[in-house]
């Protein structure tokens, strides 16, 4: 009696844990996350850095950035070649400006070339100019890539185990539930992949920025004749400026002043008129 007493209970502890190890959709409608990336992405013995599975190695994502003034005779032309040789490396150009300082003249060039080309490229400033200062900055982003990465495979299978439990949708409210969270998740994989996509193109495009100068030899500024001219055109501008703006007023003090001559004249032609007939 005792041994069927136990073989009931047995069975019945059976069937309930089984029931609790199944799937269902509540499970899916408090998925975290973190035990999607469980899921989606398997464990993986530690490794030392820089070895991946079987130890064979991960290929480092560096974003480089860097600086470089340069001291030329003519900035502006020296700025417009920098850039046609950028653009014949297959980079681009972000940003460019030409602008005078204390009677110099300057360029400013920010551009992004590949970032195999990079070195090569820093090489050749020289062409350009004398090089007073450069620099280089290097940022290693290889665990920030490898986390993306994970994040993003961690919600396509969830996605993807949504869409499946959608097409088995026992009611209208779970599959209105189901859309809600697909939605969701859709948005923050597109977020991840944009995110993904620019930390990418950071690193495939290495971005320079150089400062054209002048030199001694190659700038002369004004003269003393060239500043007095220069000072007399600035105050012919400023005459004509201020006439062309006081040209309607004028008009209208001409016109003012014209009918009260005229009620002038005809008040002494009558006073005249009136001394005469007296007489």
């Amino acid at each position: 009696m005792n041994a069927l007493r136990t073989l009931l209970l047995t069975a019945v502890l059976a069937m309930f844990l089984s029931a609790c190890g199944t799937d269902s959709w509540n499970d899916v409608e408090i998925y975290p996350e973190d035990r999607a990336v469980e899921h989606a992405v398997p464990a993986v013995p530690a490794e030392p850095a820089g070895l991946g599975e079987g130890g064979a190695s991960i290929s480092s994502d560096v974003i480089t950035t860097g600086t470089a003034s340069v001291r030329t005779g003519e900035p502006e032309s020296a700025a417009a070649d920098l850039a046609a040789d950028v653009r014949a490396a297959g980079g681009r150009v972000e940003f460019s400006e030409t602008s005078t300082r204390g009677e110099q003249p300057r360029a400013e060039v920010t551009v992004r070339l590949p970032a195999e080309k990079y070195e090569s490229f820093v090489g050749t400033l020289g062409e350009y100019g004398e090089v007073i200062a450069q620099s280089t900055q290097a940022a290693d982003v290889t665990q920030q890539r490898v986390d993306l990465q994970a994040r993003q495979a961690a919600l396509q299978a969830s996605i993807d185990r949504l869409t499946e439990l959608m097409t088995g949708a026992a009611n209208v409210d779970d599959l209105l539930r189901a859309e809600e969270m697909l939605t969701q998740r859709q948005a923050d994989l597109d977020a991840l992949t944009a995110q993904l996509e620019q930390l990418q193109d950071q690193v495939g495009m290495s971005t320079l920025s150089v400062t054209f100068t002048v030199d001694d030899d190659g700038y002369q500024p004004p003269g003393v004749f060239e500043r007095m001219w220069q000072a007399f055109v600035s105050s012919l501008e400023t005459m004509v400026i201020v006439l062309v703006g006081l040209l309607p007023w004028l008009v209208v003090l001409g016109l003012l002043a014209a009918v009260v001559s005229a009620v002038i004249r005809r008040r002494r032609a009558r006073r005249s008129v009136v001394v005469e007939e007296r007489d």
